[in-house]
Formats: C-alpha cells, structure tokens, sequence
C-alpha cells in the first residue's frame, strides 16, 4: 500500500512531520503533491460550502491503483444529510476539509503553538479516520478510538489519534 497526500490549492503549516506519523502508522511510504485546482464545481452557493461528495467524484482521476489518496482543503464542506463534514471518504479516496478543525473557526485567537498544535492533532486524527474509511473500517462504538464518529469539534478532540484494539485487530496494524 502507498498513501498520496494532495493538497489542493494551498500548503499546510508542519505538514510534512503529519506525512511521517502516518508512514510510521501504516507502515507504508507516504507522498506529498500540491495542485492547484479550481472547486468551483462542488461548491454550493446556497450553502455556502463545498459539496464533499462532488469534489471527490470529480478528483477521481487523480487516484492511482493501489494507492489511498487523501485530498486536503482548506475549505468548509458537507455531505448530505450533514450540516457540516471533517472529511469524507470513497473507496481509495478521501477528502479532509480542514476550515473546521481549525481554532480560528470557532474564533478562538491563534496563540501561536499552542493553536497550531491543536489543529495538526485534528488534522492527523481525521486523515487517519477517512484512511481507516479507505481500507473497509466502519465507524467504532469505542469513543477513544480513532475511527468513532465526530459529529462535533469537541468530538475530534476528544477521541484518540489511533484505532482501539478492535480496529487495530481488523486492520493488522500493531499498536
């Protein structure tokens, strides 16, 4: 398996450390492409956001056999019939919508490390739930691991950034 890590339109902060947690977690090698696409095709004027699903039908051809492809947008998006969406995924493929998972959404000031921080923990434990996603994992009843639904911010923070021991079990991933 290889990981591909495509960040659409803009860089991330500390990105490249997030790419080495997630080889030495899956054990596989991890790349990183920017491209500059437009999504104007997913966006929704009358919700003000992207359509999650949209944008991943039409980054599609982007993906390479044998490879999980994660998008990551700065963008806010949904899925219907969510208000609001971390990220989303379709068999290979997933998208991470970061505008959420950042403090200053929530208007809270960026105190430097401390906020920058913050988010790269939501960052890397909603990459690591849209991959569980990409290799068959549902969502997990155990609110710690990993792969438990967020519907809220305070969801995300609360759970871990790896898989319970069930899900490391179906995964054949060594905790």
């Amino acid at each position: 398996m290889r990981i591909l890590i495509v960040l659409v339109g803009r860089t991330i902060p500390g990105f490249n450390e997030l790419a080495d947690k997630l080889s030495r977690t899956f054990k596989c090698p991890v790349s990183l492409e920017l491209i500059d696409f437009p999504l104007t095709r997913s966006f929704r004027s009358e919700r003000k956001q992207y359509d999650a699903g949209a944008f991943l039908r039409e980054m599609g051809r982007f993906s390479e056999p044998g490879t999980k492809t994660v998008f990551m947008v700065r963008e806010d998006m949904f899925s219907t019939p969510l208000n609001f969406v971390f990220g989303l995924a379709a068999a290979d493929s997933c998208v991470v919508a970061t505008a959420r998972l950042d403090p200053r959404f929530y208007g809270k000031v960026d105190d430097g490390k401390k906020a920058g921080a913050l988010f790269k923990e939501r960052l890397f434990k909603e990459m690591m739930h849209e991959l569980g996603h990409t290799l068959g994992m549902p969502h997990c009843n155990d609110k710690k691991c990993v792969m438990a639904f967020s519907n809220s911010i305070a969801d995300v923070d609360h759970k871990g950034a790896g898989f319970c021991k069930n899900c490391q079990k179906a995964l054949k991933i060594e905790g």
